[in-house]
This record gives structure tokens, sequence and C-alpha cells, in this order.
């Protein structure tokens, strides 16, 4: 049994190896694949080609980085390598020992897009058959609108490395039957249309997490009467052409948390607003917008830097919030605001102008704006 096991080895050394149980393209189907030691040729068919380890390496395909897919890997046991394919390389064991052999992993999403394709993005997002879509790190160039309406589970590798970038008018739209949908860890980029923006919500009960707009042509995030429930956590715009968030002044039950808006191209217009018509805002961030927040609703421990034209406008219920001003003087701190609390408005020409229901000056009381 030891004679064979060693002619086997041997063969094996020179001749391709087969790969079983490993997942290649997240479809939850094992794939064909071989790995040619001789020259290091990984080759997956249907679904890629690449050259990765050598004659002395060992096939070791696992889900390494747990997103649901196989990653090439290899084991030199001469040194004891662990090498995985664009996730690590560790010294782990020796030639003595034997390598566990992975596979697919275990599965968390029903399918994961191919990395950099945005037709095949396109498709999976727009699915009425997969609940769950994981979007690996990649450029995804997109033509059309995307249009979820059943995937409920959206996760992008991180909203730095996950950029999908939009042409023209195009967008991506949460719609109004994707109720309860999460989406986050990505980028949206460029397109964006009036009235829709770049990211648009229409569903219920959605969640957006640690996303990002960049370059909108139009508005950033936009939600509508009709979603209910929208919740904002981490999300920062980029130079959106006109409005950052734009919620609807009849939702009150929107969230919007650790949300940032800023203008750094230097063409600020006189439409150009951090958060408009949002409810219940915390520590919040607008720098370099014309207005900081208009028509906005229950705002606590939020900051309005270098707005040009007002800091905080027609708005209601404001505690702990900051007007900080940088060059010249800005015109308006607060203007038109009710009900303030603890507040601060830093060297305007105009600190608080049409406001009511706020204090000045009551010598050391908690409360007072300043």
């Amino acid at each position: 049994m030891k004679m064979i096991a060693a002619l086997v080895s041997v063969f094996l050394f020179f001749s391709p190896i087969a790969i079983f149980g490993a997942d290649f393209d997240g479809d939850s189907r094992s794939d064909l694949a071989i790995f040619r030691p001789s020259s290091g040729l990984w080759a997956v068919r249907g679904v890629t080609r690449v050259y990765f380890g050598g004659s002395s390496d060992e096939p070791r395909p696992g889900d390494y980085n747990g997103d649901g897919v196989a990653d090439i890997a290899i084991f030199r046991g001469s040194s004891g390598l662990w090498a995985v394919r664009d996730v690590t390389r560790v010294y782990f064991g020796g030639s003595t020992d034997t390598p566990i052999q992975g596979g697919g992993g275990q599965r968390t999403y029903d399918y994961v897009v191919r990395a950099g394709d945005g037709d095949d993005l396109e498709r999976a997002l727009e699915s009425t058959t997969y609940d769950s879509v994981f979007i690996p790190a990649g450029n995804y160039f997109v033509s059309d609108p995307i249009i979820v309406t059943y995937v409920t589970r959206i996760t992008g590798e991180s909203r730095e490395k996950t950029i999908i970038y939009f042409s023209g008018n195009n967008h991506l739209a949460i719609g109004a039957a994707a109720d309860g949908c999460l989406i986050e860890k990505i980028t949206v980029q460029s397109g964006g249309e009036s009235n829709i923006g770049n990211f648009f919500i229409g569903g219920s009960s959605v969640t957006v997490r640690d996303c990002r707009s960049r370059f909108s042509l139009a508005d950033a995030f936009l939600y509508t009467s009709g979603a209910s429930f929208i919740t904002f956590d981490n999300c920062l715009v980029e130079d959106a052409a006109f409005r950052g968030f734009q919620g609807n002044s009849s939702v009150r039950t929107s969230k919007l948390i650790n949300c940032s808006v800023v203008d750094s191209s230097g063409s600020i217009t006189g439409s150009d607003v951090g958060f408009e018509d949002c409810y219940n805002l915390t520590n919040c961030y607008v720098e370099g917008e014309s207005y900081g927040y208009s028509g906005c609703y229950n705002i606590s421990s939020s900051i309005a830097f270098a707005s040009t034209d007002i800091g905080f406008n027609n708005c209601y219920g404001l505690s702990s919030c900051q007007v900080i001003k940088s060059g010249d003087d800005p015109l308006y701190g607060m203007k038109s605001c009710q009900n303030l609390s603890a507040c601060r408005v830093e060297a305007h020409v105009t600190e608080y102008t049409g406001c009511d229901y706020y204090y000045t000056g009551t010598g050391g009381n908690d409360n007072s704006c300043d």
C-alpha cells in the first residue's frame, strides 16, 4: 500500500491534480478544476486560468476570507508556507505535517458576484431568486439603472474596495417591494438623476450601513415619502452636485447616525445642501456646502463646518449642535430654527436670526446657546 501511495505521489508531481469540492464562483456548485504542478497552472472550467504555486506545492483551495467562495491556495511543506492568492501568506507547519483539505467554505450568501463584472452585478441585484448577494472588491461599470426588488441583503467587501460606477443618469434603487433590505459596504459613484439621486430608496425598513456616494450628478442618498423606518448608519457623501441626504419632511421614522457630507471639489452652488428634510440626526457632519442642514427635525450633536451661507436653516429641535466657520465670516449660523438647546455658533455675521425658543447668556445654564 505504501508503494502504491508513493507511485501516485510521483505521478501527481508531474500531472494535473483534480481539485474536489471547491466552489470558485459562488454559485453553490463545485467547479471542475485542476492544478498543474509543473507550471503552477490553476484551471477552473468556465471561471478562470491563473498561475500560482509550483511543482513543490500542494493545492489547498478553501474559503479563507469568509465570502463563501473558494480561494486559490497552496501549501509548501518544505518551508511550511501557506499562500492564499490575494489574501495572505503565512508559515505554519512543516514537511512532516499533513495539510487539511479545504473546500468552498460555509456559504453565507446566495450569490457572490464575479469580481469586477458589472453585468453580473446587475443580474444578481435584480434577481428574483437570490435573497442575499455578496459583492467582492472591484470596479463595476454599469450603464443601466439597477432596481432591487427581491434581494434583501447586499454586502460589499468594503466601501473603499467595492465601487459601482454608473454612467449618465443611471443609479441604484431599492424599490418599494424590497422592504427590510440591508445594504452595506459599497460605494456608488457618478450617475444620479433629478429627484432620484444616485442612491434611491423607495422601500420601508431599509438599512444603509457604511456606504458612500461619490460625484453624484444630482442628489446622493434620496428617500421618498413612502420609505418609512429608514436608517443610514456611518454613510458618507463626497461631492454631490446638489444634496447629500434628501429626505421627506413627512417621514418621521427615519434615522441618520454618524453620517457625513463633504464637498471638496470647490464647486459649491447655491443649491448645495448637506441634509434636507431629514428626521432624527445624531452625530452628523457637513463640510463645505452652501447650506449645512435645511428643513431637518430632531438633530443632536451635529456640526456644520464652513457652510458658505447658512449652517442650520429652518430646522426644529436642535441639541448640542455647532456651526463652525472657516475663512471669511459666513452669513448665518442658525436661521429660522426653533427649540435650540446647548448649541454654539462661531463668529458668523449673524449668529441667530429668526430663531425661537432658545436661551443665550444665562450664566452657566447647560442648555443655553452661545
